[in-house]
């Protein structure tokens, strides 16, 4: 390209010196040649004019202008054609890329490839511009860029410095923005050294649209100022309009693919989702059954498919549901419910369904949906819901007056024992006090009760053996039960540890094994006790509700009595619900007995078939260890007590009885009925007292806080609470946040005097 313009200049020179050479010649030797020719030898002595050589001088001079121009213009044509063929070239390779992109990443930086390497331009990118408020600008595809500014150029389309760019600017005004002279440019000097580096000096941006709205720019870079001109930017912008619509064109594509594929997938979900989905045309017709309401109607779809909803079987067999569509039908309102439906058999199966039609762009009606989902198990747990929440309301009754009802069986229970002390055995009043102790330890057995039903029961819990409890129990149910019965065991077990209440658990047995046998005491028949270890595994625990992966003892419970309904063992865990005549049970044994093996962490069921029997399953948490059970000393084996006991109580009463109770055990007692009274008592003379006794719940302030404070003078003395609440309705008389406090020991009203001495020996010896 260089060379051109020297030999475009040699061909000029050499075209108007050969002119001048010849008319010079022409002029000298044209006289003497048509002196010959004429005969005119005159003609050959004649000279030439002057203006005959500013003739030949000044036509020198302009032949040399007009070829040279002549050069130039052919020249320049030559290039503009050049040009045009190369945007034409670019035009064609980028209308095939277009036609054949199936990605529109992959489009884009064909085009810009072929910018590149067809086009004849240095580098080519396709800008996007953000919606973001910042109103970024990302390169989303490039060609030639390699060791640029892309990845750092942060440039923006909004209207600021380094939105007034070129790929900026054609965003924000969705027109063609040329700089011819990227080093010289104003606007440009944001990124003047970056471009100075990559050796770019012109740039044009081509604005991609769709639908009116400008979303980015095709920016093509070259390395020579003024590199386009007005037929090329035509062309280019041609093709940034088919790039716009290539992209379009592939969106659109793969919306559609989105849409094929979103309603396959509908249709496929509407086949496999356990909800059943039944349509209906705007005539009440079937167009459409899935296997889901095939399964819970009952109705083949081939039976169903066409047929009316008038004659459909599964409308005509649930009327309510019937009416329920035909009032859809009839409003074109939407309609949401819940149904008690029936299949084909006749089995019940409760059911949320909606109802709702289908518009169409105009407005009108073209089909009916109805959805429906079986809720038969969640009914059964909202059933579960409300026994539990019938077992919570009865917490809280029992919760409420195990307080004063304890504080008042207290004062029975110590009154008694001394009078029972204070009356010798032969005398006719021994017999009358004995049978009021029994009534107040029988009525503190049934507080206890209570509070084991509402797991509200502090459970003295050791490791124990599960089978010899089954062995005592079976000792005294041989004695009770009639010959009728035949009792059978049957032990499986390695160790048969578990960490419980050995007397509630014994009651737990004895109950079952009682109720079975009023099962059977008309007619005979055989009770089983079986127990063995089972390992449950994650997906075993999922039948057992509230139990973790682990092993355990299963204790089965069998009789071959008369047997239970569904109704009735779907109650029999209720409080007060009892199948037995009045006066023959107050129908708390199984909900005490549920309660108690929930609060051993365990799991209870019972399964029955009217006329065969019916079996209880219980399963505890079994553990490695040894036998921890030890022998108790009664009160009379303690000795006499010795030492200088403080007691408060609130209750005047109960304080009374105590006080005499303590010093017949050989203690000094002093008592008080004020919780404050009390603590300035101990401040006065802390060295005096051995012992506290105080109760938890009194007026001023509570035992845990007298205890605390008490402690504060001396941190290592012995104190014994005592309350007629349970732990979860006053946290303070829980055993490990007595502990936390510097508590000793935590009693439950009533205390019996054998108890209450063993732990003041206890606390005393230690």
């Amino acid at each position: 390209m260089k060379d051109r313009p020297i030999s475009t200049k040699s061909t000029c020179l050499t075209i108007t010196l050969g002119y001048f050479i010849f008319s010079s010649l022409w002029a000298l030797f044209s006289n003497n040649l048509f002196a010959v020719l004429l005969d005119q030898p005159e003609l050959a002595s004649r000279a030439m004019s002057p203006g005959h050589w500013f003739f030949i001088a000044l036509s020198t001079g302009m032949l040399y202008w007009l070829l040279h121009y002549w050069e130039i213009a052919i020249a320049s044509s030559q290039e503009s054609l050049r040009k045009v063929n190369r945007a034409l070239r670019s035009f064609s390779e980028c209308t095939k890329a277009i036609t054949r992109a199936d990605d529109e990443v992959k489009l884009m930086e064909s085009i810009c490839r072929i910018c590149v390497e067809v086009g004849g331009h240095q580098m080519a990118w396709v800008a996007f511009g953000d919606d973001a408020p910042d109103k970024k600008i990302r390169a989303v595809a490039h060609w030639g860029a390699e060791g640029c500014f892309l990845d750092t150029m942060n440039a923006s389309w909004a209207d600021n410095e380094r939105g007034r760019g070129p790929a900026g600017t054609s965003i924000r005004t969705g027109k063609i923005t040329v700089f011819q002279n990227l080093l010289t440019n104003p606007l440009y000097r944001p990124w003047r050294k970056a471009v100075e580096l990559c050796g770019y000096n012109s740039c044009i941006a081509l604005p991609l649209s769709e639908n009116g709205k400008t979303f980015g720019s095709l920016v093509i870079f070259d390395s020579k100022p003024l590199a386009f001109d007005v037929e090329e930017a035509e062309l280019l912008e041609e093709l940034a309009g088919d790039l716009s619509y290539g992209v379009k064109t592939l969106r659109l594509k793969v919306e559609n693919t989105r849409e094929i594929e979103e309603r396959l997938m509908l249709a496929t979900v509407m086949d496999q989702t356990s909800d059943g989905v039944i349509t209906f045309d705007a005539k009440g017709t079937i167009q459409y059954i899935n296997p889901s309401f095939v399964a819970l109607c009952g109705v083949p779809a081939e039976e169903s498919i066409g047929v009316s909803m008038h004659d459909f079987e599964c409308a005509q067999r649930n009327p309510i549901f019937y009416r329920a569509i035909i009032s859809v039908f009839t409003s074109n309102k939407v309609l949401s419910g819940h149904f008690v439906n029936k299949k084909r058999d006749g089995t019940e199966y409760d059911i949320d369904a909606r109802i709702a039609p289908v518009f169409s762009n105009s407005g009108q009606v073209v089909r009916y949906v109805v959805t429906i989902r079986d809720v038969s198990e969640s009914v059964g747990l909202q059933h579960q819901l409300r026994q539990a929440q019938k077992m919570e309301a009865l917490a809280t009754l029992s919760g409420g007056i195990a307080h004063d009802f304890n504080n008042i069986l207290a004062i029975i229970i110590t009154n008694m024992e001394m009078s029972l002390e204070d009356v010798a055995p032969e005398e006719p009043l021994h017999k009358s006090l004995e049978l009021v102790l029994k009534a107040g330890l029988r009525g503190k057995s049934l507080v206890k009760q209570f509070l084991s039903i509402s797991r509200q029961d502090e459970q003295p819990e050791k490791i124990v053996a599960f089978e010899e409890i089954i062995e005592e129990c079976l000792s005294l149910l041989r004695s009770t039960m009639p010959s009728t019965i035949e009792l059978r065991k049957n032990i499986d077990t390695t160790s048969g540890l578990i960490v419980a209440d050995p007397t509630q658990i014994n009651q737990v047995v004895m109950n079952l094994c009682t109720n079975a046998g009023d099962a059977m005491r008309e007619t005979g028949g055989v009770l089983d006790l079986s127990l063995d270890e089972v390992e449950l595994s994650g997906n075993d625990v999922i039948r057992y509700p509230g139990l973790q992966p682990g092993n355990f003892i299963k204790l089965t419970v069998t009789d071959t009595g008369h047997g239970m309904s569904r109704e009735v063992i779907d109650r029999i865990f209720d409080p007060f619900f009892t199948t037995k005549s009045q006066g023959k049970g107050t129908g708390l044994g199984l909900s005490t007995a549920h309660g108690i093996i929930k609060n051993h962490r365990g799991y209870i069921a019972a399964n029955s078939i009217v006329g065969a029997g019916t079996t209880f399953i219980i399963l505890l948490p079994l553990v490695e260890g040894k036998d921890t059970d030890v022998n108790e000393q009664t009160s009379n084996d303690l000795g006499a007590g010795k030492g200088h006991i403080l007691f408060v109580d609130d209750e005047e009463d109960y304080v009374a009885g105590m006080k005499m109770t303590l010093e017949r055990m050989g203690y000094t007692v002093t008592t008080e009925t004020d919780s404050i009274k009390t603590l300035d008592l101990f401040r006065n003379d802390p060295d005096s007292f051995d012992l506290l006794i105080t109760d938890q719940t009194m007026p001023n302030i509570t035992g845990a806080v007298l205890a605390q404070n008490i402690l504060t003078i001396r941190p290592d003395f012995p104190i014994i609470l005592c309350s007629g609440s349970s732990p979860e309705t006053d946290t303070a008389v829980s055993q490990d946040k007595a502990e936390e406090i510097g508590i000793s020991k935590v009693l439950m009203k009533p205390v019996e005097r054998s108890e209450i001495h063993r732990e003041i020996q206890k606390l005393l010896n230690s």
